[in-house]
């Protein structure tokens, strides 16, 4: 059975413990780039408990090099993270879980 790939392409960002910091448009403070990491983390980590192997997650920082082809691919401009399942951009910003649960059972 072919696994459904999600990719979460979200700027990172020293400041602001954990090292780790998404970039919220007009969310300038260190607390609301931590609120939406956390959301993020709760999102995949309910992915992963409600679709289990059927899904493969990577999260990449579209300043890598390694997203190069992918920012240009899927339009990615960094200040929001860009969610992409199957070769797919579905979804710009931090998705509530039934509209991502929705995408991913669509996908399925």
């Amino acid at each position: 059975m072919a696994k459904t790939k999600i990719k979460v392409i979200m700027e990172k960002s020293s400041a602001g413990g954990g090292g780790c910091g998404a970039y919220i448009p007009g969310g300038e403070s260190m607390d609301e780039r931590r609120d939406a990491v956390s959301l993020i983390r709760e999102l995949l980590t309910k992915t992963r408990e409600t679709f289990g192997e059927s899904v493969e997650i990577s999260v990449m920082d579209p300043r890598s090099i390694f997203s190069f082809v992918d920012n240009f691919r899927y339009n990615i401009k960094g200040t929001a993270p860009a969610w992409i399942v199957d070769g797919k951009k579905v979804y710009e910003g931090v998705p509530g879980w039934d509209e991502w649960e929705k995408i991913l059972r669509e996908a399925l």
